[in-house]
């Protein structure tokens, strides 16, 4: 997804994904993993609002992310320690970070590749990477199955995975080691298919995919499929689980 498109998004963007007591549920299963003496690095930063709840904790964040228009944001929460910067080409002294994380950022559209290479040369030796990927548990609602189906659909070559399976290798290949799922926190939310649906429409279902041409027709049909379902109107309690993969730099 281009920042362009991010910054079309940035506006709701929070409330889409939960708001803010997601995100100090994200910064609670982050927190004890980080050292509350050494700085931050948040990479995708976006609107800065899990950077927010970690700088609450007694954590300094520094941010970087490629939309103008979701720093604007993260910046109102952090003030000045916020920059537009490109994960794949991060402006950063090689060996510099000591921590740095990312929550929902590798399926977004960077080059996974790029990206753990770039954290690989940033981090100091024994440095860590924490990730909390979008895919976590997906739901099983009937929502779930429904919006399962659409991403897979869209993302055939699984180039948007962002689970282990499919970084630990990559990650290795830069001289990451993973060491494995660190956290893992249930979580639940209620959306109707109706309103599933309207997220379809705006682009804010995954906020990976710039949709166009067959990419629209699966969206219109998943989006009727979705309207199709009983009592549409009526929201799911939709069940997942987020977690959070740890990663080191080979010393």
């Amino acid at each position: 997804m281009k920042a362009a498109e991010f910054d079309e998004i940035a506006p709701g963007y929070d409330e889409s994904r939960g708001g803010t007591e997601r995100a100090a549920g994200f910064a609670g299963m982050l927190a004890p993993l980080l050292d509350p003496a050494r700085p931050v690095l948040d990479i995708g930063v976006g609107t800065g609002i899990v950077a927010a709840e970690l700088a609450a904790l007694g954590h300094t964040v520094h941010g970087l992310d490629l939309s103008p228009g979701m720093l604007a944001r993260a910046r109102a929460r952090l003030g000045a320690r916020v920059a537009v910067a490109d994960a794949c080409r991060l402006p950063v002294r090689s060996g510099s970070v000591d921590q740095a994380v990312s929550t929902w950022l590798l399926h977004a559209g960077p080059d996974n590749r790029a990206v753990l290479a770039e954290v690989a040369r940033i981090l100091r030796p024994g440095g860590r990477y924490l990730v909390i990927p979008a895919g976590g548990t997906r739901p099983t609602d009937d929502i779930g199955v429904l919006v399962g189906e659409l991403e897979d659909r869209l993302d055939p070559d699984g180039s948007r995975r962002d689970g282990p399976e499919w970084l630990a290798p990559i990650a290795a290949a830069h001289g990451l080691v993973y060491e494995g799922t660190a956290s893992e926190r249930p979580t639940s939310f209620a959306v109707s298919p109706r309103a599933m649906a309207e997220s379809l429409t705006r682009g804010l279902f995954t906020g990976a995919w710039a949709v166009g041409g067959e990419a629209t027709r699966l969206v219109d049909e998943t989006r009727s499929r979705l309207l199709a379902l009983p009592d549409p109107e009526v929201p799911r309690v939709r069940k997942s689980a987020d977690v959070v993969l740890t990663f080191t730099r080979r010393p």
